[in-house]
């Protein structure tokens, strides 16, 4: 019975972590987010040129040094739908001026 308790102590010091790591990435994703919402108006369409190029290699090159590390596709999926989302919104927002 002892085990068991202190397995179920461990795992739960596990999940309190993994936890705290997670509310850390959902509130630095949050004020990312604001920043980027807050800053794409105040860009001029030479600008937002500019970013998408400078952004595209950033991810290319962040997405190459992750080529060796076996992620799950989830994490593929998400990288590539912010990343189009991010894209697109800079492109629309360089449209627009």
């Amino acid at each position: 019975m002892n085990n068991l308790d202190e397995a179920l102590g461990q795992m739960s010091q596990v999940v309190t972590a993994n936890t705290k790591k997670i509310g850390i990435l959902a509130a630095r994703a949050m004020v990312l987010g604001k920043f980027f919402d807050m800053v794409l108006p105040q860009l001029t369409a030479s600008q937002c040129v500019e970013i998408s190029q400078s952004f595209r290699g950033g991810i290319e090159d962040a997405m190459s040094l992750m080529d060796d590390v076996a992620l799950p596709g989830e994490y593929h999926s998400a990288l590539l739908e912010l990343t189009n989302v991010i894209l697109r919104l800079l492109k629309e927002s360089g449209q627009d001026r």
